[in-house]
């Protein structure tokens, strides 16, 4: 089984999107084969309340994470890790730039390689503008400075892993340093990170 965490915060006008992306995908896999997790990471518009209207949810095909006040990106996305059920464990953001389609795609395609080795899997974006790859590149470089690593497109989602993985994050950030600290653990403990070339939407 593939968990797949959505973090989600204010999110009230791609939800029916989402969700509606998210049906579809659940019309070709079973519960046995992905469990979706919604996090709602203290939204203070009407997310919650679209999310628990949705059908999905009340045919509790997917799951609601409930935070009450947002602390930081990285605290949703860590609560989401440890309600996951299932073998492997992928992340996504709420706000459409992923499809969750796509993370399926990414998961399958790597799927050999999370098991014969240890490995993450992460998205590299592709066709973004200017000054986005320019703030990217800063990164991997004040991160190579700091970290004596190179990291190449930190924040770009989803994030795949075998659920063993877990019990190296018990110190992880809460804030949006989370994706930082997830490479680079991955880093220190000698695994693979494999990209794969992904195109963030608007």
């Amino acid at each position: 089984m593939l968990s797949l965490i959505i973090p989600c915060f204010n999110e009230e006008e791609n939800l029916e999107k989402l969700l509606s992306s998210i049906k579809s995908l659940l019309k070709k896999y079973s519960s046995e084969q992905i469990e979706i997790l919604i996090v709602d990471n203290g939204s203070t518009d009407r997310s919650k309340e679209i999310i628990i209207k949705n059908s999905l949810f009340l045919e509790n095909k997917i799951s609601l994470i409930e935070i009450n006040k947002n602390i930081g990106y990285g605290n949703g996305i860590y609560k989401g890790i440890l309600s996951s059920k299932g073998e492997f464990i992928a992340w996504c953001h709420a706000d459409l730039q992923i499809d969750p389609h796509d993370v399926i795609e990414i998961f399958l395609k790597s799927k050999e390689k999370l098991l014969s080795e240890k490995c993450v899997i992460k998205g590299k974006r592709i066709k973004r503008g200017f000054f986005d790859e320019i703030f990217t590149v800063g990164m991997s470089i004040i991160t190579l400075i700091f970290f004596k690593f190179f990291l190449n497109d930190i924040n770009a989602q989803p994030k795949i892993f075998h659920k063993e993985f877990i019990n190296k994050l018990k110190n992880a950030p809460k804030d949006f340093s989370f994706d930082l600290y997830f490479l680079l653990i991955a880093k220190k403990e000698n695994l693979s990170i494999h990209e794969f070339p992904i195109i963030w939407n608007k």
